[in-house]
């Protein structure tokens, strides 16, 4: 055979990629049960996906879900922390417990004979939780002793802060998840007791499994670990607060301090329509062209053109109530006021002066769809997957569809994202860094400059 160099090869045929549909069933207790079975390497990940999370805070106890939660895996009624560790460490496996603002979600991954010790393990700590007072006490030092060093963390501050800005300080979405020192402080053995048996139950939950093992056996074991789980409350989904409160606090920089800091954070947000608005896929790639890759406008223009920053992104936190579209990274000290015009800039012109162009737009959809397959490389990845499914309560073919719901985005739907749904300003903007190198550039944006500290709240 004569092969002509002169000719460029054809492109193979992109590889199919199917993803899983996973089965469902119901427990009694109304707990769901979703499974997707991969037999091919035998790992079994898990997770118990609850209603509750940080936004089902009381008002005057910010930090309570994330307390309760961390003190989960500490013991049981049956078992010590010691004993939990252990058991699970002999099953070559650990417990992960995480909250976010719509959800807290237990989970573990282990060899396939295992998974169902895992899951007996899981179930205790969800169902059973002792909140030994010991156990609370070594875990509230360690949380009052990140609480402190907080403000020694440009990022957590910037985070902090940008979340009571645009949410409201006090609100669902708003206040500290991990709490403040004072509420951490006050909470005792009895305010989580009460928390669990009113926030975490299985109204509302799923169990989670991907990986080497039946549907039929995970329900089978799920009804005899979970089925007679009754909470003495039903976890109802709690007012987000209002849908836009960052848009009251008109153009402002709001700056914390951090003396001597080589490097300034930015952030910089706006609130956003919930998850299952019509209008998600459109939102999706929208992001991808201002700042969701490394090939977007604003990671172009802040690190590639400019040279200010190693990394500029974008990125939405979709939710029940008011998501959140953010946008920020670290920029040097000197150039700060550049960086905050040009991010605005990019905000500003991506629905006005320059709208997203074809070539951006057929960019956006073609790495989006080229990267799906790659988040279902593990049984860990897939059960992932899962979980924002049924956190969200999505439809089991969901991921199914999804790769042509955000192929079916077109250019116009992307452009019309934009008018609809972006501001000709972030909501906020917050700067944390050395206040007397970068105020001087700050000032001359012409915007007013808001001194605040670590959570958010405005300094005389």
């Amino acid at each position: 055979m004569t092969l002509d160099r002169t000719v460029m090869p054809g492109a193979e045929p992109e590889p199919a990629f199917a993803p899983p549909v996973p089965s469902r069933a119901r427990l009694e207790s109304g707990m769901s049960v979703l499974v997707a079975e991969r037999p091919k390497l035998p790992m079994v990940a898990l997770a118990l996906v609850l209603r509750a999370g940080s936004a089902a805070d009381p008002g005057d106890g910010p930090g309570l879900t994330d307390l309760t939660a961390a003190m989960l895996a500490e013991g049981t009624e049956s078992r010590t922390s010691e004993e939990v560790a252990d058991e699970m460490e002999r099953m070559g496996s650990s417990l992960r417990v995480g909250v976010s603002q719509d959800r807290t979600v237990i989970s573990a991954e282990a060899l396939a004979p295992h998974w169902e010790g895992v899951l007996a393990v899981m179930a205790d700590v969800a169902l059973r939780p002792a909140f030994r007072d010991g156990d609370l006490e070594r875990v509230r030092t360690q949380r009052l002793t990140d609480l402190a060093r907080i403000a020694d963390n440009p990022g957590a501050v910037a985070r902090r802060a940008l979340r009571a800005l645009l949410h409201g300080a006090g609100t669902a979405y708003g206040h500290p998840a991990s709490g403040t020192e004072a509420s951490i402080g006050s909470m005792g053995r009895a305010d989580l007791r009460a928390h669990h048996a009113r926030a975490f139950g299985p109204a509302g939950a799923t169990l989670v499994a991907a990986g080497q093992v039946a549907a039929a056996e995970v329900t089978e074991a799920a009804e005899r670990l979970l089925g007679d789980w009754r909470a003495q409350g039903r976890p109802e989904r709690p007012d987000p607060g209002p849908p836009d409160p960052g848009a009251g606090l008109g153009r402002a920089i709001h700056l914390a301090d951090r003396p001597g800091a080589a490097q300034s954070v930015i952030r910089s947000g706006q609130t956003l329509v919930p998850r299952h608005h019509p209008d998600h896929a459109a939102l999706v790639v929208l992001n991808q062209v201002l700042g969701g890759e490394f090939s977007a406008r604003l990671n172009m223009n802040l690190r590639e053109d400019k040279g200010y920053s190693y990394g500029y992104m974008s990125s939405i936190s979709w939710r029940w109530g008011p998501s959140a579209l953010v946008a920020g990274g670290s920029v040097q000290t000197a150039v700060t006021g550049p960086a905050v015009a040009e991010s605005l800039r990019e905000w500003s012109e991506i629905r006005s002066d320059r709208p997203v162009e074809r070539r951006e737009r057929d960019d956006a959809v073609l790495g989006l769809l080229r990267g799906f397959p790659s988040g279902f490389e593990t049984q860990g990845q897939i059960a992932g997957r899962l979980v924002r499914m049924a956190a969200f309560d999505l439809p089991d073919d969901h991921l199914a569809r999804l790769p042509e719901e955000i192929r079916s985005v077109s250019l116009e739907d992307a452009q019309s994202a934009a008018l609809e749904h972006l501001r000709p300003a972030p909501d906020v903007v917050v700067v944390v860094g050395d206040r007397a190198e970068i105020e001087p550039g700050l000032a001359e944006l012409g915007m007013p400059i808001v001194p605040i500290d670590s959570d958010g709240g405005r300094l005389a």
